[in-house]
């Protein structure tokens, strides 16, 4: 049984490191070999979707493990899914809401 003090500190330390994973995969992976769905971010394309949008996925598969294997396990694993699923969801309001303006919520902010 963990401290209840361990989740929160595991929690926010992977959303702190995850900066640095968002920051590296972006030099590196997005504008390196992955550049193929990553183009389109950059260019103003027709329709919803991007494939830019692929790398939800690839952030949210190791999210899901993790939740998924530290429930069954009771560990640590469960607090960082959580992690990094909250820095995915707060990179999408700050960077596509935001920055972006995918969206019509605060197109006059």
């Amino acid at each position: 049984m963990m401290s209840s003090l361990v989740p929160v500190l595991v929690t926010i330390t992977t959303f702190v490191v995850m900066e640095g994973v968002a920051w590296l995969s972006h030099k590196y992976l997005m504008h390196g070999a992955m550049w193929y769905f990553h183009e389109d971010h950059h260019t103003r394309t027709p329709g919803f979707f991007e494939k830019n949008d692929a790398f939800f996925l690839i952030f949210a598969v190791p999210s899901a493990y993790c939740f998924i294997t530290g429930s069954l396990h009771d560990d640590a694993r469960f607090w960082v899914g959580a992690g990094i699923a909250l820095y995915g969801f707060a990179y999408f309001v700050v960077h596509d809401i935001f920055i972006h303006q995918r969206f019509s919520l605060f197109k006059r902010t």
